[in-house]
């Protein structure tokens, strides 16, 4: 191949790299009103292969990644729609890495870029604690290259924080400790070091096992509070004083349940201490405090002894840290009028119970399975990743939902067999219409080149098809 032929395919490849990169500098542009005027050599669709016309983009990105900051990363809506996410993130870290000016604001994209990139292309169980420095390598090499792994005596205190991470049981908790910080400023005292790849290897593993504590002690939390939205409703109780979480003084129980559904949304600040996940162990607090109370006046009003609820305790909870403890309902008030423990009626409702159930669990294998009222579900590992990991809004919001489907169908299925009452035709209803949503994800993900997302969403689609299919002749 001539020298012209390959400074051609450079050029191309340069060109490839500016344009998938672009959309993404552009919405930072517009989402944060940055002082930067957007780039008329990339938005013209003529590839230009004067060398003049590419330093003119190349000193584009250049200023514009001098006004954005890792929170401004993060936050980025386009960021999350973008179905490409590894892409995206992997233009980005190659064109982070080899950055001369390496300061701290340097420091803090790639500590952002790295665990993003490494949780978009390895999938884990939040409780999956044990990461491995070599896993975390081959995951890497496409951006950090080929190298060994080497030992560093920081790493030890890094794993230190990390296992102290393990050890929380709530999120405040985990803010109030000091850990977050701690594992900063150990990163922040590496100085030049910090740079090189095999450094970058233990300080992505680090930052990855605190990114699924937080998934963990997040969840944990939301579970807590639902559960305690549910007891107080049971009380008649519908408005709760959250001011200080800086909610209102008589906040509606239904507020706090869309809040839930808010803070569930993809976790996209990574490992920072944030003012949300503050207020979020604020509002469990309050509501723990509440249903405590109002269990205690029920007993003190009451002429004979009531025996107190079970209890929902956090996971791993420190002796001398425990924050009280949320109680569930009694198990004669949790069942229904015909027996039944089951109290979802729509995918919305199983969706919450598959995710607390996973969350919940400690398998560590890929394949999970739940309870759903009286039938069990095995998920398939890409549609547990799709609960546990996130991603791209419809990718995983199509898949969640036709899982959440097919396990309300099948449990419509098992409730015929028994002779208990059921909504078979509602949730064939629903069925179908989660069947026609997933198909329209798998073309559109065909049409984008993404056959790893096509062939889960088509797999996905296959079983609630199956599943409508029997469910079908069972009614017949």
């Amino acid at each position: 191949m001539s020298t012209a032929t390959v400074s051609l395919v450079e050029i191309a490849a340069e060109w490839r790299t500016a344009r998938r990169l672009y959309p993404f500098y552009s919405a930072l542009i517009r989402e944060f009103q940055l002082d930067v005027p957007h780039s008329k050599e990339l938005e013209n669709p003529v590839d230009r292969p004067e060398p003049q016309v590419l330093e003119r983009v190349q000193k584009w990105f250049a200023e514009v990644d001098r006004h954005i900051q890792v929170a401004q990363i993060s936050r980025n809506t386009f960021f999350y729609r973008n179905f490409k996410l590894s892409a995206t993130l992997r233009a980005l870290l190659l064109r982070h890495l080899p950055q001369d000016r390496k300061d701290e604001n340097l420091r803090e994209k790639l500590d952002y870029l790295l665990v993003q990139y490494f949780a978009a292309v390895t999938p884990h169980h939040p409780h999956e604690a044990n990461v491995r420095a070599a896993e975390v390598l081959e995951a890497l090499q496409p951006v950090l290259g080929h190298m060994e792994l080497r030992q560093y005596p920081w790493s030890k205190e890094l794993d230190k924080v990390a296992d102290a991470v393990d050890n929380c049981a709530t999120l405040s908790e985990l803010l109030e400790s000091g850990l977050v910080e701690l594992g900063r400023n150990t990163k922040s005292s590496l100085g030049e070091s910090y740079f090189q790849p095999a450094a970058l290897i233990e300080v992505t593993r680090f930052n990855f096992r605190l990114r699924l504590g937080f998934f963990r002690l997040m969840h944990s939390d939301l579970h807590a509070i639902r559960k305690a939205v549910q007891e107080l409703e049971s009380m008649d109780v519908m408005t709760v004083d959250c001011r200080e979480a800086g909610l209102g003084s008589e906040e509606p129980l239904a507020t706090l349940r869309t809040l839930c559904q808010q803070w569930k949304k993809p976790f996209r600040e990574a490992y920072k201490a944030g003012q949300s996940f503050r207020q979020l162990g604020i509002v469990r607090n309050i509501l723990s405090k509440k249903v405590m109370a109002r269990w205690a006046k029920r007993a003190k009003d009451s002429s004979a002894p009531l025996q107190g609820p079970a209890v929902v305790a956090p996971s791993q909870p420190q002796a001398a840290q425990l924050e009280p403890v949320l109680p569930t309902l009694p198990e004669a008030e949790a069942k229904n009028g015909d027996g039944d423990h089951s109290h979802f009626s729509n995918v919305e409702q199983v969706l919450e119970i598959i995710s607390e159930q996973l969350f919940g669990s400690k398998q560590k294998t890929t394949v999970s399975t739940v309870s759903i009222g009286e039938s069990k579900q095995v998920l398939a590992s890409w549609e547990v990743d799709a609960f546990v990991r996130g991603g791209d809004d419809a990718f995983c919001g199509a898949i969640q939902r036709a899982v959440g489907a097919r396990a309300l169908l099948f449990e419509s299925k098992e409730k015929i067999k028994r002779g208990h009452a059921n909504r078979l035709a509602e949730a064939l209803d629903c069925a179908h219409i989660q069947a026609a949503i997933i198909q329209e994800q798998v073309a559109k993900a065909k049409d984008k080149g993404d056959i790893d997302a096509a062939v889960s969403l088509a797999a996905t689609a296959k079983r609630l098809l199956s599943v409508i299919a029997e469910t079908e002749n069972l009614k017949a």
